[in-house]
């Protein structure tokens, strides 16, 4: 199944940014259960608040978190090449960019509470880390 949630909901307004997080999920339902995704990764930062209903604003990246190994390494090994995207690898994070826009991929021991909004599994905001935008 093709996933299409970002360009159905228009969550940002530059079609592209949608269509590219749409090819994030693609590339990880290809690889992983919706279960082990559904409880294992989610948006995170700034782009969680406002989906959890703080004020919008000028987002610069698109950033999940996950705390699941396998699904960390698959990103850091797979979505560069599945995005065309460059990647620096961190051992915390995995910095994309595609064109004019940069994901961001966090590794955590803990993600905290993952709720639904429009369809999108986002962070609780008390479990967001400070460090993350």
């Amino acid at each position: 199944m093709v996933y299409d949630n970002f360009t159905k909901q228009t969550l940002f307004t530059d079609n592209n940014a949608n269509v590219l997080c749409n090819r994030l999920y693609n590339a990880l339902e290809t690889e992983f259960t919706k279960v082990v995704l559904d409880t294992k990764f989610c948006i995170t930062g700034t782009l969680a608040k406002i989906l959890n209903g703080a004020l919008a604003s000028d987002i610069k990246v698109i950033p999940f978190i996950t705390n699941d190994d396998a699904i960390y390494d698959y990103c850091a090994k797979n979505l560069p090449k599945y995005l065309k995207a460059t990647a620096v690898i961190f051992k915390d994070r995995i910095q994309l960019q595609y064109q004019s826009y940069y994901l961001e991929v966090w590794k955590t021991s803990s993600i905290g509470t993952i709720g639904s909004v429009s369809g999108f599994l986002v962070q609780d905001d008390a479990d967001i880390p400070s460090n993350i935008l």
